[in-house]
């Protein structure tokens, strides 16, 4: 195949057709993806565009005859291309395309990014960049553009490379992977500062609106962040989850830039993932304390059936405590604006944790229900009286706690799903289901228990 088949050209084409031939073909044998027909095309170039440039010399040159030429040098025809005696000028010699260079960085310190990529699509249709050396040139001024400290967007960054043909999926990338990496931050980074500007900007218009941006972000009282996280869905603790991440992980810089300062503690905030810590300790503690009298009774009854009050009676006491409790946080959960600067003035910063962690009416004050019943139920025990309820109260208020820091998923917890993996999957659903019947049975047997033991 000869250069001009090549070309697809007839041999008679000048200047000018070899160059678009050779721009319009170098988009199919790209020097990425196929080095060896980059090479062969280039070397068709080279060699029609010179065998262009001698007929042209050709053409042009007046006529000579002997008589004209000096008698002390021979006469030297024209040189085919290739040959040593050839002297042509240096390829594309045409002057650069305008805008100038430096003028895109003006235009792109300004904030005009349309007249930076209306001025790159000139650049890249002209016949300048036709050689392989200019236009890798060219891309490392493009890439010194996107590096320096003018600010562009997302979408310019997409609009500059599909002009210049940059494609990480294909891997057509003109730098380094750690160079490209940086762009790639920088658009992620873009793109979440006017996303929280966007919801700081929707939550200022309308207070239901832009919300886990706001409890993160935007400066508030306690009792304010307190009556706003206690409205958050699932849903919306996971954008919340998202954004802290991101700040904290990849973009530590961007509250700065906003002007805002985080939440120091926003994992303080989370949900917690379960009570079950609470209610496991409460079923082993009020069993303690309901031991010992069991005990006595035993002993001086003769009736071990009295035994079954503590694996029986007592889950069924805590089941029903627990729904009793959810229909008290129905009132309380309101009168947020009250207890919050209740809290911060009488618990320790170590347990209010600015609003995320006990709360007085929340938390303190139904914890004294269970102390309650543990004076109730130690008997004539006296020491018993004394420190059954005090380690109740205390203890529910520590495992409390613990299941509110971060909703992490506490030892507790994690022991329970290690037994519930170990017994295979059961209908728990089945039992959570029937569970009201279950601890109305349990309080019959032990209304049984006690009857009987009266008689």
């Amino acid at each position: 195949m000869s250069h001009w088949q090549m070309l697809e050209l007839t041999p008679d084409a000048d200047q000018r057709s070899i160059k678009r031939a050779y721009a319009r073909l170098l988009k199919q044998y790209r020097p990425d993806e196929d080095p060896e027909a980059f090479q062969r095309l280039r070397e068709a170039y080279e060699a029609s565009l010179e065998e262009a440039r001698w007929r042209e010399q050709v053409e042009h040159v007046a006529p000579v005859t002997d008589a004209t030429l000096p008698d002390s040098e021979p006469s030297v025809p024209f040189a085919m291309p290739g040959t040593p005696a050839q002297s042509l000028e240096p390829a594309l010699a045409e002057c650069p395309p305008e805008p100038p260079l430096e003028q895109l960085h003006t235009w792109l310190a300004e904030g005009k990014e349309r007249q930076v990529m209306d001025a790159l699509r000139l650049w890249l249709a002209s016949d300048w960049l036709l050689p392989f050396e200019r236009r890798e040139q060219f891309e490392q001024c493009v890439l010194a553009l996107l590096e320096s400290d003018a600010p562009w967007s997302p979408a310019f960054f997409e609009g500059v490379c599909q002009a210049m043909g940059w494609d990480e999926a294909q891997g057509n990338l003109p730098c380094d992977y750690w160079r490209w990496d940086r762009f790639i931050h920088r658009c992620e980074l873009h793109a979440m500062e006017e996303n929280l500007r966007n919801e700081l900007a929707r939550h200022r218009d309308d207070k239901v609106l832009g919300q886990p941006a706001a409890l993160l972000l935007a400066p508030m009282s306690d009792s304010k962040r307190r009556i706003m996280a206690d409205g958050f869905s699932g849903h919306d603790w996971q954008r919340f989850t998202q954004f802290a991440h991101a700040i904290e992980d990849q973009h530590p810089d961007l509250p700065e830039r906003l002007g805002l300062t985080p939440l120091d503690n926003w994992r303080d905030w989370l949900p917690a993932v379960s009570y079950r810590p609470v209610f496991v300790f409460l079923w082993l503690a009020l069993s303690l304390v309901i031991l010992p009298s069991l005990i006595t009774y035993t002993k001086t009854k003769g009736d071990l059936a009295a035994m079954l009050v503590i694996p029986l009676f007592v889950p069924g006491v805590l089941f029903l405590g627990m729904k009793l409790y959810r229909l008290v946080s129905m009132v309380v959960l309101p009168m947020a604006s009250i207890d919050v600067p209740l809290s911060r003035w009488l618990l320790p910063h170590c347990l209010y944790r600015q609003g995320a962690g006990l709360l007085l009416l929340r938390h303190v004050l139904p914890a004294l229900v269970p102390a309650g019943l543990a004076l109730a139920w130690a008997g004539n025990v006296t020491w018993l009286r004394w420190c059954g309820p005090a380690l109740v109260f205390l203890g529910t208020l520590y495992f409390t706690n613990a299941v509110l820091r971060g909703g992490k998923l506490a030892i507790w917890d994690r022991v329970a799903r290690a037994v519930k993996a170990r017994l295979g999957r059961l209908p728990w659903h089945l039992l959570r289901r029937e569970g009201v019947l279950i601890a109305l049975a349990v309080i019959a047997m032990g209304l049984w228990v006690y009857m009987r033991s009266r008689h």
